[in-house]
């Protein structure tokens, strides 16, 4: 019986021991935890299990193991495609050699993003792209299609956009920009000829803006706007120089264009979408470049009259339409701009009406005439390009006023940029004289008016500078 008491009795006072040690161990912890100064100094890797430390990195090697296997199949298609297209073998292994490139590539990419490997993904999609063209172009070739430079560049620049779409990826939107850009350079220097095909960039350029919002990419949204602005001012002198388009009314068209583009990106910066500062800058800038041309018309007494190109009939329609579209988004983006109390009722109509005042003098042009002849000894030239200068003066001094409310010094330069190429316009000695002067200065101050009428309520507000962070 002493035996038996001896073995009870060791084998209550166990876990009793075992409990002893366990509670130290455990106050032991709550006094380092309590000592910390932040949770953050805390070394968690003391307190995680080794069961779960073990089964983690067992996850992670069988994760390498399955990269490693995608990109073992990637590289056998790239070593499978330069091969056969190195040794220019037939059809059969041409087409397969490429539509294995384009799905491991796929394939690639995506396992890479899933592990973080950008750089690896994004250079997974380009061969993956390479894949597809190379297929495309030997299709072409056995069914007898003849494929040129510009259908090529065309395929390049719409098929990326396909591509970005799916898989988020930048270096698509930045290839299919990249095409667009080489499509226009040879097209606008004559290497290639021009086709009708090239209205077809309008559409292309949407979508690259539309992936790069969707990624939040400033890099690929500010490419898209310059890619499409060399455009729009390529095609406005080839035009003239074909004597198809009157610089007048190109410069009307860049001016109203370059305005609703702003418009809209004020529009788009309320509603906190990225690359607003972008459109802009961009837009207003568009919007003088294309007001201070069509002012030169008017202020010099010959510019008008050395003016050798015409307008079609369909030519003038097209036109108007261009004209139309762009103070309907000017008006729609100021009624957007209203439900976020940025710009007054009031100002929404004086805004439309002022935009349209300098494509006006295209659609009616009697009407410069009829305003310059109710004030006896003033002349159309240049009485309305010093109108003209003095709402650009105007329109300067507000972005740098905006500019130094939101600490922003892009806008007080390019503010800036706009007067020194005013004044450069407008000194000049058989300008300077009483009448103009007064013209001048009640033109510019109508302008401010018409500008703060607009503004309204807003210029209370200290608005941050617009950013790409948005999304």
């Amino acid at each position: 019986m002493g035996k038996q008491n001896r073995i009870k009795t060791a084998n209550d006072n166990a876990p009793n021991t075992d409990s002893a040690q366990l509670s130290d161990a455990l106050n032991t912890n709550s006094y380092a935890r309590n000592a910390s100064n932040s949770p953050k100094e805390q070394n968690y890797s003391e307190i995680i299990p080794d069961l779960i430390t073990t089964q983690n990195s067992q996850e992670d090697n069988g994760l390498t193991t399955s990269l490693k296997i995608t990109l073992g199949c990637w590289l056998v298609a790239l070593v499978l495609a330069l091969g056969t297209f190195s040794l220019n073998a037939s059809t059969g292994p041409k087409i397969f050699a490429s539509l294995s490139l384009l799905w491991t590539g796929l394939w690639a990419s995506y396992v890479s993003a899933d592990y973080g490997k950008w750089r690896l993904s994004e250079f997974s999609v380009i061969t993956a792209m390479c894949g597809l063209l190379g297929g495309v172009i030997v299709s072409a070739a056995y069914f007898s299609v003849t494929l040129t430079v510009t259908d090529a560049l065309i395929l390049m620049s719409i098929i990326p956009l396909f591509l970005g779409f799916i898989l988020k990826s930048r270096i698509c939107a930045l290839a299919s920009i990249c095409a667009s850009l080489i499509w226009g350079a040879l097209n606008f220097t004559g290497v290639t000829d021009p086709s009708n095909i090239m209205f077809l960039f309008p559409a292309i350029w949407a979508a690259q803006i539309f992936i790069g919002t969707k990624i939040r990419s400033g890099m690929v949204i500010t490419l898209a706007v310059l890619t499409a602005y060399y455009w729009a001012a390529n095609i406005v002198f080839t035009q003239w120089n074909a004597g198809d388009l009157p610089l007048t009314f190109g410069t009307a068209a860049i001016f109203i264009c370059g305005l609703a583009h702003h418009r809209a990106g004020k529009a788009a910066e309320d509603n906190l979408i990225t690359g607003s500062s972008v459109h802009i800058y961009a837009g207003w800038f568009a919007a003088l470049i294309g007001a201070i041309g069509f002012q030169y018309f008017w202020l010099i007494p010959d510019a008008l009259a050395s003016e050798t190109a015409s307008l079609s009939t369909n030519g003038m329609r097209f036109w108007k339409v261009i004209v139309s579209c762009a103070i309907a988004t000017v008006f729609c983006s100021a009624i957007m701009r209203y439900k976020h109390t940025q710009i007054s009722l009031a100002g929404i109509f004086l805004l439309t009406g002022a935009s349209a005042l300098i494509p006006l003098m295209l659609w009616f042009p009697s009407w410069p005439q009829s305003l310059t002849a109710a004030i006896p000894g003033l002349s159309v030239v240049p009485t309305m390009g010093i109108l003209i200068g003095s709402a650009i003066i105007a329109a300067a001094l507000g972005m740098i006023l905006n500019g130094v409310r939101r600490h922003a010094p892009i806008m007080i330069g390019m503010g800036l940029t706009m007067l020194f190429a005013e004044a450069a316009l407008l000194y000049k000695p058989d300008l300077m004289t009483i009448d103009n002067a007064v013209i001048f200065t009640a033109g510019t101050l109508m302008s401010l008016a018409i500008g703060a009428a607009i503004a309204g309520s807003s210029l209370a507000h200290q608005a941050p500078a617009p950013r790409l962070k948005h999304g």
